[in-house]
């Protein structure tokens, strides 16, 4: 997540003013992941920073405007790093697992992956207007994924019957998995499913040809 990207309209932002901005924004985060956004209040935010829940209106209006920055930072980076995983010289499959690995990776610690749980699971609380704002960007990740895949079909690395929009949808679908599981295997990290995701989505769970249950050839 990166540490200076400010949402504000105003162009005379000091550096200390954008660093507070983006606490205020990493504790409504971890708010909303942990309360949902409709049970965490501006109290609950302000306790996190140890101040005043009006000293936070010198930050964020509301805390709907909370919800639309997090939301718009949940996907605006993962945008970024998507560009710069297409623009690489790399084969489709190694730029698919590095896509994985930008959905999943931010999992790993706080408060970067309440972003993405508060994108996720709460950015259809917005209003009108603002819902639609975030959608837009969360259909051009979609098609940033789709593009992969597309250009992973026209190489042929991919199968050339491969629907690409259904793949993408089924991509997602898996990662986001993670996040709206009700229960997960307790002995798996976020890396065991950025390893097992990748090589689903790019090997298949068929066995290859001439290996047989047990691992042995099958001489047939």
């Amino acid at each position: 997540m990166a540490p200076l990207r400010v949402l504000d309209a105003r162009s005379d932002v000091s550096a200390k003013w954008a660093n507070r901005y983006r606490e205020v924004l990493d504790a409504a985060a971890v708010a909303f992941a942990e309360k949902g956004y409709l049970g965490a209040s501006t109290r609950d935010i302000a306790e996190r920073l140890g101040i005043r829940a009006a000293s936070l209106y010198y930050y964020l209006p509301s805390k709907e405007a909370a919800l639309l920055a997090i939301c718009k930072l949940g996907v605006l980076d993962f945008i970024d790093n998507l560009k710069d995983i297409i623009a690489r010289r790399d084969p489709a499959a190694e730029k698919l697992r590095a896509a994985i690995a930008n959905h999943l990776l931010p999992l790993r610690s706080h408060p970067a992956g309440d972003y993405i749980r508060v994108f996720i699971l709460h950015r259809h609380e917005l209003p009108n207007g603002a819902r639609q704002e975030v959608g837009r960007l969360a259909r051009t990740y979609q098609e940033l994924i789709q593009q992969i895949i597309v250009e992973g079909i026209a190489s042929g690395e991919f199968a050339a019957d491969l629907n690409a929009e259904l793949a993408t949808l089924g991509l997602l679908g898996l990662c986001n998995s993670v996040l709206t599981a009700r229960s997960l295997p307790p002995a798996s990290t976020i890396q065991d499913f950025i390893d097992e995701y990748s090589r689903i989505f790019t090997h298949g769970v068929i066995a290859r040809s001439g290996t047989a249950k047990g691992g042995k050839v099958n001489d047939r």
